[in-house]
């Protein structure tokens, strides 16, 4: 569509938007009631209202066995070689972690905590664990020794594994080892896709890009294929931990290697042909301290994460405080494209005079009336001279000008108008008209109260058919923008 102006303007008027006073969206932080006093708690999980954890409480032992350091960061056990001074013999204090749970509300009130049941009868390290959605399917991590006895004679075996585990009526089913390459290093931390194809784990075996990586393995007849590194976009020299895979699309995990405030921070990345840059969680999720291994509602509004910022490691429930703005604005579309006119005293059919347009992009246009598009935002010059039809000399100049086009202040996204349902789009903002702003956060209102998601770039299939309206708000430090798209799904 063309921009019609006459040729007596000096510039383009933008389109304002105003903005809002509050700056970026307030997060609510509670330290939940299952911490101990005096143990350590991380991997949260959520499945029907119940909150799975690891925890060190009342396990710690010592072991009479002589076994490597564990290098893995914060991977459920940490192994600690001592000396006993009396004997003179070598043990490892070894603090056992195991899975807990609790009855929790999406507020972060929790109940009592119990250990889980399931897993009440391992003698070593249990956790962290995923499940299915239907929660018929749980893996977790278990040592591959089963018992202390073991662990003493065999201490180059004494490592992490996964093992899967099917429920049968309100029972589960005796755990079997996911057959994954064997060797001297761990698998842990898994994280099942909504639809259990995908296992995300983290494991320090050879060849990959640092200390810890992220792997991932998909579902196939038979059982789980080989694992596949998630490459150099998600895994840095650093260590990458606890995989969390969306529903929406978005990983979310931890590290120390992609920068971030200090220690290890919770980052996210979305698969669109190629993991996208990992992008920092904002205070006050992450601190300058270690903060680590989340579970996030399907909403984003809210979820739980782990923390040592107290000086333990505990669990916090996080809530953003959301108010949507009441009067979005519509995309406006940038095509930089107008029509330019300019009537005088010639006359091309009865004087040999013809108009030339000079544009400082390096194009030129004849014509009293032309269509010209520049390339993009900027400050051009414009010329209009008078060329004699039969010289092909310019007699005189008309008028110059200078155009000064600038990207409209809004919160740009590109949505198909039409789509069909459970087709999935991937949607990316932009706030445009802006430079330099801090702590930039983008909020998605995707037609419903419970669909709504958090990020630059997010993935969403409308299950029903309708009419839906799209809102994407972006917040900053002093100012707030919300734009609109409007799609048919038939």
């Amino acid at each position: 569509m063309l921009n019609t102006y006459k040729f007596i303007i000096a510039a383009l008027t933008s389109l304002l938007l105003v903005t809002g006073e509050a700056g970026a969206q307030e997060i609510t932080l509670q330290k939940l009631s299952v911490n101990g006093a005096f143990s350590a708690e991380m991997a949260p999980f959520v499945h029907d209202s119940t909150l799975y954890f690891v925890s060190n409480r009342k396990s710690s032992v010592l072991v009479n066995v002589l076994s490597q350091e564990i290098t893995l960061q914060k991977l459920s056990v940490i192994h600690t070689l001592t000396r006993d001074s009396e004997n003179g013999r070598q043990r490892i204090d070894q603090p056992l972690y195991k899975l807990f749970r609790a009855a929790i509300d999406k507020s972060g009130k929790s109940g009592r905590v119990t250990p889980f049941e399931a897993t009440s009868d391992q003698a070593l390290t249990v956790g962290p664990m995923t499940m299915s959605k239907d929660g018929m399917t749980m893996i977790t991590t278990l040592n591959k020794t089963t018992s202390l006895r073991q662990a003493r004679q065999g201490r180059s075996q004494n490592r992490l594994t996964l093992y899967e585990a099917h429920k049968r009526g309100n029972d589960w089913q005796e755990f079997a080892e996911i057959p994954f390459a064997k060797g001297d290093f761990s698998i842990t931390h898994p994280s099942l896709s909504a639809d259990g194809n995908m296992l995300f784990f983290v494991s320090d075996k050879p060849g990959g890009e640092g200390g810890t990586d992220i792997y991932l393995s998909r579902k196939q007849a038979g059982g789980w294929s080989d694992p596949e590194n998630l490459g150099s976009r998600i895994n840095s020299a650093g260590n990458e931990l606890f995989p969390f895979y969306h529903p929406s699309g978005k990983l979310y995990f931890s590290s120390d290697g992609h920068g971030g405030m200090g220690g290890t921070d919770i980052f996210y990345s979305i698969f669109d042909g190629q993991w996208s840059t990992p992008a920092a969680l904002p205070a006050p999720l992450n601190s300058a301290h270690d903060d680590f291994s989340c579970f996030i509602y399907n909403d984003e509004l809210s979820g739980i994460f782990a923390s040592n910022r107290d000086g333990n490691d505990n669990l916090y429930h996080f809530a953003y405080q959301m108010a949507f703005c009441e009067e979005p604005t519509e995309v406006v579309e940038e095509n930089y494209c107008f029509t330019f006119f300019e009537t005088g005293e010639f006359d091309k059919d009865s004087v040999p005079h013809r108009y030339r347009w000079e544009f400082s992009d390096g194009s030129y246009a004849d014509g009293a009336e032309v269509d010209h598009c520049f390339p993009g935002p900027g400050l051009y010059e414009i010329a209009l001279n008078v060329v004699d039809t039969i010289t092909g000399e310019e007699q005189y100049s008309v008028a110059n000008y200078e155009l000064l086009l600038e990207k409209s202040k809004q919160v740009y996204f590109y949505a198909p108008p039409k789509l069909k349902p459970n087709e999935t789009i991937i949607l990316e903002a932009e706030l445009t008209g802006f430079e330099d702003l801090d702590e930039l956060q983008y909020f998605w209102d995707l037609g419903n109260q419970e669909e709504r998601q958090i990020g630059k770039t997010i993935r969403h299939a409308f299950r029903r058919k309708g009419t839906y309206t799209i809102r994407c708000e972006a917040y900053w430090s002093g100012g707030q923008l919300c734009s609109y798209r409007k799609i048919v799904v038939e």
